[in-house]
């Protein structure tokens, strides 16, 4: 059955039998023989052909949801099998972040490929709920993320404490307090609701009583330092995705007084034990020692 909820996967990613033949090295007549084969051992119809190809049925929407987590799992045995019998070789998923992978991943896949050539490492990214799915879905292999969620099959491993600052434009004096956000009059640049950075600034100012009165939204780091050094606005961002540019003189960079534990644990989510990869282990070892040399928050 796995090869046809593989050739499943493969016809709804490409929406086409015709192109997933071409994917998959195979005729389009054998394709869709193994697309019935399923369908006869399932007892239903999974796909029709619509006015935008090949699509799926009500029924068939659902098989294929519990079929990318039964390939997944059947790719994360092979995994785990390959790298049992070869530690120093396979494929290593890690999903992150899009900030986490700009910012935080850079020097560990440095080190992990220098010490452990012989490991694949692939990243993708999503949020911390997203990258949580991947993982219990087989399809990462270990997560990094800045808001776990306790969970029976996963170990939490704390990696460091990332700092929040005050971020604004370069020669620009910036408030000092959390009381002070909202009477500086600035709008405040941040994520679009629903980021868990976005969520966790806006209980603390609401909580305080200091929303601000505008927000901008955006959904890319780039665009709110973009934003922030043209003089447009305040910006509660992590230390580590602007060090560098505070050390340049493009942004400056502010603790608040009355927040000294503004910050987020970023933590690496892996299977437990008997559940994970050969790979992770080494991985797992080279973040906690490189991210422990971060320097900490000193604007």
């Amino acid at each position: 059955m796995i090869r046809g909820l593989d050739t499943l996967c493969q016809v709804v990613a490409a929406g086409s039998l015709n192109i997933a033949a071409e994917r998959l090295h195979l005729s389009q007549p054998a394709v869709s023989k193994q697309i019935r084969a399923l369908e006869d051992e399932l007892g239903v119809q999974l796909l029709f052909r619509g006015a935008r190809g090949v699509e799926l049925t009500p029924v068939g929407r659902q098989v294929h949801r519990m079929a990318r987590r039964a390939v997944a799992a059947m790719e994360g045995c092979r995994r785990v099998a390959e790298a049992w019998k070869a530690p120093e070789q396979g494929r290593l998923v890690v999903a992150a972040g899009l900030t986490l992978t700009l910012f935080t991943l850079p020097p560990v896949i440095q080190t992990f490929r220098t010490r452990v050539p012989g490991v694949g490492l692939e990243v993708v990214t999503g949020d911390s709920r997203e990258s949580l799915a991947r993982l219990l879905a087989f399809e990462a292999d270990v997560a990094l993320v800045t808001s776990p969620s306790p969970h029976p099959e996963v170990q939490a491993v704390p990696l460091f404490v990332d700092p929040l600052v005050l971020v604004g434009a370069r020669g620009q004096v910036l408030p000092r307090s959390v009381g002070e956000i909202a009477k500086a009059g600035a709008p405040l640049i941040s994520f679009k609701r629903g980021s868990g950075l976005r969520q966790y600034v806006d209980q603390v100012l609401e909580g305080r009583g200091a929303s601000p009165g505008a927000v901008m939204e955006f959904d890319s780091i780039e665009a709110i330092k973009t934003m922030v050094g043209l003089g447009l606005g305040l910006a509660l961002l992590p230390w580590s995705a602007v060090r560098e540019d505070a050390a340049a003189g493009r942004l400056v960079a502010a603790r608040l007084t009355d927040w000294p534990d503004a910050g987020r644990t970023v933590t690496l989510l892996r299977r437990r034990a008997g559940l994970r990869s050969g790979p992770v282990g080494p991985f797992t070892s080279i973040a906690r020692e490189v991210l422990s040399k971060i320097p900490g928050a000193q604007p």
